[in-house]
């Protein structure tokens, strides 16, 4: 391959870049540059499943983004992977595929192209998911390989009887398509017992094809535009100088819910008001650029628990010490997986094809933010056996925004998350509240389940929750819909092939692109959305070469005739 030009220049070695680089490079043909502004991620916290929590400690791994003051909350940043392998590789490995009535949605708004067919053909290709009782429409050879929840606990039953109270099944495979239930959690960790960030599968064992190169430490300033058409990507390495990048095809924005629209704003497209604003000249005026963000709001209820010794002190002294060299020994025990062991999807509307929160429930507790400011330097777990629910609203009404705060590419945009601007979402985090109280004093957990930590037994009014709901709410980091498809560049970005409205040769191919939410974590359908598509980015090339072909084709029988005569 030359120096800098390419057929596909992939901006971000995330969830979805990795899944991309690895398919349009499937074809020897195609030369692919994949760019990463962060570097490797070949670290022990990052492959073993428990370091998540250490992760989280080490600033080379994320991408910061301010928060507008918003329901009176204290100044806050959201927190995205950067590095190969994006978010994949700092997650909680939470991996959930959405239901077939998300993508059906698409489809009946106009983007034929995302039925669920398709994106489950495109899960079957992708997944490697081998436990017992899997669904059939389960891969089972893909690079991406999938496991459940291996823990085992006496509390486990009565959790799952207190969520069946509600009316839901019992699932072998949470993933299930087109139903509600509880099982077990699946994550994002092989068999081995590592991480199976994107990186990690779908890179990784092919990094040293001819076709492919990767470039870390290059953060894109902007996307450089010749006759309305996207040539290449202007980037900054990390020591400063500049480099350019020419892609002979596509260019393909692949950066994230928070950076893939502000690459866009900073190379001319979107609120032709803001990029004045900024001095950027306007290229296209494409005001959904950074709008319609939508993010899942986590809420989590702890509790004292009782006739248990709770999971907290598996995490601190000599127990964390035995795991670990368990772990170390074996690529097993209870650092090779960790957070939430059972998940729950479950429908309040009746709609069992559809469900519309998504909970968790397990035998740990984390400090509160009051004992955390008060007794600094303790850690977050809390000293005393806890049991905490969780859960997220699946579809939240409510909408947010993405805005560069200038023209420099290392510096973050401004997020408004925009919680709560439609009142239908304060109703629905009430009844989430209420639902999660009600597991708890069900029958079958009334052995374990003892105080209300907060907000507390004595707040059961709407107005006294809505008040606590401001500060126990947390950002899921499922964000979605910045850079989102539709028919119409008024109201969307992208056409439904990931083409930029109005722009030749440039598509945005990550979480940003779908235009409603999913129903569960995002980080598997990030990316099936790249494999998806991958393959319509083949089909149209596939198609330009065959017109090319046949223009070819009549240029010359045209002057074989002009010669003839």
């Amino acid at each position: 391959m030359g120096a800098g030009h390419f057929d596909y220049v992939i901006v971000g070695a995330g969830s979805a870049g990795c899944v991309l680089a690895r398919r349009l490079s499937d074809d020897p043909g195609n030369r692919v540059l994949l760019i990463e502004a962060g570097g490797h991620t070949n670290h022990w916290f990052v492959k073993m499943a428990a370091g998540f929590m250490k992760v989280g400690q080490r600033p080379e791994f994320f991408w910061e983004f301010p928060v507008e003051p918003f329901l009176e909350r204290s100044a806050e940043t959201h927190k995205y992977g950067r590095g190969l392998g994006g978010s994949s590789s700092v997650n909680g490995m939470w991996y959930l595929r959405g239901m077939p009535r998300d993508y059906d949605s698409w489809r009946d708004m106009g983007l034929t192209d995302w039925s669920w067919s398709d994106i489950a053909r495109c899960y079957k290709w992708m997944e490697s998911y081998r436990a017992p009782g899997a669904d059939a429409s389960r891969g089972t050879d893909g690079p991406l390989q999938i496991t459940q929840s291996t823990y085992n606990d006496p509390i486990l039953n009565p959790i799952v009887e207190a969520c069946m109270s509600l009316g839901v099944p019992w699932l072998e495979d949470i993933n299930t398509p087109n139903t509600d239930g509880i099982g077990r959690t699946q994550f994002t960790v092989d068999r081995s017992g590592e991480r199976s960030s994107s990186w990690a599968a779908f890179i990784a064992p092919i990094r040293n094809r001819p076709n492919l190169r990767i470039e870390t430490g290059a953060t894109a300033r902007q996307i450089l535009i010749e006759n309305g058409k996207a040539v290449g990507v202007d980037c900054v390495r990390d020591d400063g100088s500049s480099v350019q990048f020419r892609a002979g095809r596509d260019v393909i924005v692949s950066s994230g819910v928070y950076n893939s629209p502000a690459l866009l704003q900073r190379s001319g497209f979107g609120s032709a008001a803001l990029l004045k604003t900024h001095g950027i000249e306007v290229r296209r005026d494409l005001p959904a650029v950074g709008a319609n963000l939508c993010d899942h709001q986590n809420l989590a209820i702890s509790f004292d628990l009782n006739n248990h010794p709770g999971d907290n002190r598996e995490f601190r002294g000599w127990r964390l010490y035995r795991h670990a060299a368990e772990y170390f020994l074996t690529r097993s025990g209870r650092l090779a997986r960790v957070g939430m062991p059972l998940t729950m999807l479950y429908s309040t509307t009746g709609q069992h094809d559809w469900p519309d929160l998504q909970l968790a429930a397990a035998p740990f507790a984390m400090r509160s933010s009051k004992e955390m400011k008060a007794e600094a330097g303790r850690g977050p777990l809390s000293p005393t056996p806890g049991i905490t629910f969780a859960g997220f609203d699946l579809r939240p009404f409510s909408r947010g925004s993405v805005h560069i705060r200038s023209t420099d590419p290392l510096a973050s945009p401004t997020v408004n998350p925009g919680w709560w601007t439609d009142e239908r979402d304060r109703e629905k985090s009430l009844l989430l509240v209420r639902t999660l109280r009600r597991i708890a004093s069900s029958k079958p957990l009334e052995r374990y389940v003892g105080k209300e930590r907060f907000p507390g037994p004595d707040r059961t009014e709407d107005a006294q929750l809505l008040e606590d709901l401001k500060w126990m709410m947390s950002p899921g980091l499922h964000g979605t819909g910045t850079c989102a498809m539709g028919q119409s560049p008024a109201n969307s970005v992208l056409d439904a092939r990931c083409r930029v409205h109005g722009v030749e040769g440039l598509r945005v191919v990550d979480a940003s692109t779908m235009p409603t939410p999913v129903s569960g974590n995002t980080n598997g359908p990030a990316m099936v959305i790249a494999a998806r598509a991958a393959e319509l980015i083949l089909e149209d090339a596939k198609g330009s070469a065959s017109l090319r072909l046949v223009s070819s084709s009549r240029a010359g029988s045209q002057r074989s005739k002009v010669s003839a005569d």
